[in-house]
């Protein structure tokens, strides 16, 4: 930014300070040349005044204040025209107010002061654009970036996503702020960020390169975070897939800054929301803590614990952080061909939550009957399980529009109390008779018997946890 100190400081133009000093630091924007009495209608703001005097005969005083209210930035009278020196009313207006009034030789022409004031504006145009320049090649933290960039532009600026979302900011801005500008900081058609100034002296030119230098940094970190992300992604894969060793796995994890010597759990998140954008936000916030990748509608997520307490915190504190709707946490595993079980806990739990009606965080204690199922090394296993039991039920439900398979639900929690079951499914008792018949005939069970209310209770827990989350709905 070009100062009024800056103008003055050039030896050619032999520029003298009459009163003002104090606003020596006034931001110079332009330099203009008028003679009426009032032209700042004309003027923006920023403006260096030049003048022969016309204006200063008949109220020296009245024009300086009306010149620094409208925010110019100061006056320059050229001598030898119609005052050999600067009228003390005025030099007592601009002391008052701290608006720089200042002198130049008979001899200065004017053109002189407007070529000196645009080329030097020129250069600090062009020092600044390479200050920002350096600024990308600088390899900063966006704080330090834009902390500089606000000094640069003179401006408190706010860096923050399309949703709220704050990256960095060099003050506090308030949403009323009637000063505030919000500028999207765009590449191609994609709004990356928006960029928030209450500018001290509004230079939108200037601002415009700061969303420039902003929108190559963004797309520059986002394409090192995405490719961060893939290999993470692969790697939480590969390990879902028994296809790393310990060694191999110690090895990978340093690259995502984990130790790779204690013990790993996973975690599973759900968003609180549905659909896929929802889902790959928080993707990308559980990825800046933790290697991870979206899989089985949620967000799969390796954590580093010492024991299952600390892989639970951990657990919790990346659900606040996240914003996540659920999540599930799985045991603590020393063994990397032991982590795909982690991940069945944290799957079952999250799944089981709801029903079992625990908080938002869910862990392997919540998994109940669920653990025997889980302890079936043969996924086969259990599907057989399932469909052996109720496999008629659930085929009678598609072909008939009935509802056995809730009913048997139902009827097992309420511990064969036919009035409480029957009132949960609002229908009436023999209703409810004829269905348990039917159920009995279909499956070969009694369910008088305690064993086969066991066995068919599994089988429901089983069957809930086999049944497909409903495809997340694009946005």
């Amino acid at each position: 930014m070009l100062t009024v100190a800056d103008i003055i400081a050039l030896p050619q133009l032999e520029l003298e300070v009459a009163g003002g000093g104090d606003g020596r630091d006034r931001v110079v924007r332009w330099a203009h040349i008028s003679e009426l009495d009032d032209p700042t209608p004309w003027l923006r703001g920023g403006e260096l005044l030049l003048t022969t005097g016309q204006p200063l005969q008949r109220d020296p005083a009245g024009f300086v204040d009306r010149l620094a209210g409208h925010g110019l930035a100061g006056i320059c009278l050229g001598l030898g025209f119609g005052f050999d020196e600067m009228p003390a009313e005025a030099v007592a207006a601009a002391d008052r107010l701290g608006f720089p009034a200042i002198t130049t030789p008979y001899h200065v022409p004017f053109i002189a002061i407007t070529e000196a004031v645009f080329t030097a504006q020129g250069d600090a145009r062009v020092q600044t654009l390479e200050r920002l320049t350096e600024l990308m090649l600088d390899g900063r933290d966006l704080d330090a970036m834009l902390t500089e960039m606000g000094r640069v532009a003179g401006t408190a600026l706010v860096l923050r996503e399309p949703s709220g979302r704050v990256l960095a900011r060099t003050g506090e801005i308030a949403e009323s702020d009637a000063g505030a500008v919000v500028l999207p900081v765009v590449t191609g058609s994609t709004v990356h960020a928006e960029l928030v100034a209450r500018p001290a002296e509004h230079d939108r030119q200037l601002l415009h390169h700061v969303q420039t230098v902003l929108a190559v940094e963004l797309l520059k970190r986002r394409a090192v975070a995405e490719a961060q992300r893939r290999l993470s992604g692969d790697l939480v894969e590969s390990i879902l897939a028994g296809e790393v060793s310990g060694p191999e796995l110690r090895r990978k994890a340093a690259a995502f800054g984990l130790q790779g010597e204690q013990p790993m759990a996973f975690a599973l998140l759900r968003p609180s929301q549905r659909g896929t954008r929802a889902l790959a936000e928080l993707a990308d916030h559980a990825g800046d803590q933790w290697p991870c990748t979206v899989r089985d509608g949620g967000v799969a997520v390796l954590l580093e614990a010492d024991d299952d307490t600390q892989a639970e915190l951990r657990a919790e504190s990346l659900l606040s952080a996240t914003g996540a709707g659920a999540a599930g946490v799985g045991r603590v595993r020393r063994n990397p061909a032991d982590l795909r079980r982690s991940y069945d806990e944290a799957l079952y739990a999250v799944e089981a939550r709801t029903a079992n009606g625990h908080p938002a965080l869910a862990t392997f204690r919540d998994l109940g009957s669920i653990q025997l199922l889980l302890s079936l090394q043969d996924e086969r296993g259990v599907e057989l399980y399932c469909d052996s039991l109720l496999g008629r039920l659930v085929e009678h439900d598609s072909a008939h529009g009935s509802s056995l398979v809730d009913s048997l639900r139902a009827y097992i929690e309420a511990n064969g109390r036919w009035a409480e079951a029957a009132a949960e499914l609002h229908v009436h008792r023999h209703t409810l008779r004829y269905r348990v018949r039917k159920i009995e005939e279909l499956t070969g069970r009694d369910l008088s018997n305690a064993g086969d209310r066991l066995e068919l209770w599994l089988a429901l827990r089983a069957h809930q946890l086999r049944t497909p989350v409903a495809p997340l709905e694009p946005v």
